[in-house]
Formats: C-alpha cells, sequence, structure tokens
C-alpha cells in the first residue's frame, strides 16, 4: 500500500481455455483498485521484466443472500495476448480439472502462492528491485465450505510465510500412480487462516468464465 514498503498482498493464477488467457486472483487482492488503476501482471524476470497490461477486471456478483465471500474473485482480461516466458511464467490449460464431489475427506491437495512473510522474499533498495519466492504448500482435504462454491484444506502455511499472498493461488488436487504424482486443477485459494484455506470450486469458476467472460453457449 505504500510506495516505500512494497510488498505483496496475494497470487495470481494464469489460466488458458483453447486460446484465451486470463489472470485471475481473489478480489479482495484487487481491493484498492478503481478506473484509474494501471494494473500489469510480470511474466518474466530475468533481465528486463517482460509485463502484460490488464485490459480489464471482472468480479462476480454475489446474490442477495450470499456472503460476499461466496464471489471473492477478480478475472483480469489482457489487453493484448500475454508473451509468457520460458522459465518464468505459463499458464495452465483448462483440460484435467478435478471433479470436487469425488474428493473424499483427507485427499491429498496442493496450494501454490506467494507468501506475504516468506524469508525468500528480498527488497534491493540500491537497485531497485524486488524478489519473491514461490511456495508450495501440501493439505488434505476437509470438507465443502459454508461459504457458496467453496471447499476447505486443512494445510499449514504459516511455516513457509503464510497465510497472507496465498489468496489467488491455484489449488490442486494430487493423484498418484506408483511413484508419479499428477496435479488436477481444483480451484482459487481465496482466504483462510495458518491451519485452513478456503478455495472456489473449479466448476464456479470455470461457469463464470464460459458465461460471462468467453461468452460461449452452453451444451444443451
Amino acid at each position: 500500500d505504500d510506495p516505500e514498503y512494497p510488498g505483496t498482498h496475494g497470487t495470481c493464477t494464469a489460466l488458458r481455455f483453447g486460446d484465451e488467457t486470463v489472470f485471475v486472483t481473489a478480489a479482495h487482492v484487487m481491493r484498492g483498485n478503481n478506473d484509474r488503476t494501471v494494473v500489469e501482471v510480470v511474466l518474466g524476470f530475468q533481465g528486463e521484466p517482460v509485463r502484460c497490461r490488464i485490459g480489464k477486471i471482472l468480479k462476480p456478483r454475489p446474490a442477495a443472500d450470499q456472503f460476499e465471500a461466496a464471489s471473492d474473485l477478480a478475472i483480469m482480461v489482457p489487453s493484448s495476448p500475454p508473451t509468457f516466458v520460458d522459465g518464468d511464467s505459463a499458464p495452465y490449460d483448462l483440460i484435467r480439472v478435478t471433479n470436487l464431489t469425488a474428493a473424499s475427506r483427507g485427499s491429498p491437495f496442493a496450494v501454490f502462492g506467494y507468501p506475504q512473510a516468506s524469508d525468500r522474499n528480498a527488497i534491493d533498495y540500491a537497485t531497485r528491485t524486488l524478489t519473491f519466492g514461490v511456495a508450495v504448500a501440501i493439505g488434505t482435504y476437509e470438507a465443502p465450505s459454508t461459504f457458496s462454491g467453496h471447499h476447505m484444506l486443512d494445510v499449514s502455511t504459516q511455516d513457509i510465510g503464510g497465510p497472507s499472498g496465498f489468496s489467488g493461488g491455484p489449488v490442486f488436487r494430487l493423484f498418484r500412480d506408483g511413484e508419479t504424482w499428477t496435479p488436477s486443477f481444483a480451484g482459487i485459494v481465496t482466504m483462510g487462516g495458518p491451519t485452513r484455506i478456503h478455495f472456489i470450486d473449479v466448476a464456479f469458476l470455470s461457469g463464470f468464465l464460459l458465461n460471462e467472460v468467453f461468452r460461449r453457449p452452453a451444451a444443451s
């Protein structure tokens, strides 16, 4: 919030559906923005930063009987196709996604993000550069959340600098086949504490993307 004390408010996730790419985060991460705010996403970190300008930000409106957190989601649509940088950034293709109705309590999940208090974060005031380290936390599925469209994970983020900063990060269910673990996209983190997080279901997210962002007709 203060230019003299830069830091992270949350995490941003790049998702690709066909030839369309959007950036997704929690709406409260963008709470300080208005129509005059310029939003850019950094895609390359080696040498001169590679940035993508955001053209518009879309947020679902919660129903009258829902708590605001039920739609704590912000979709950032780039003003031009983003150029991702190998080794620094890449979108996740929405091909392999999780059916959360089949997730049993105790199923392994992973959460990625940029925790605010991570000891990997560094500010070099002499060179005016910021360094942030991505972190992963492994936890287990608990149950559907009391918030509409959400689910809960039991996961410890405090030891790696969380929970602040994980909002907007991707959640994956982990499937094991022998010695190999395969991730399946499950949703986006919206809120949580040191030992539990809530995340928006990929089904809710996909529905909003198809109906409100990409404007794809529903199957009949």
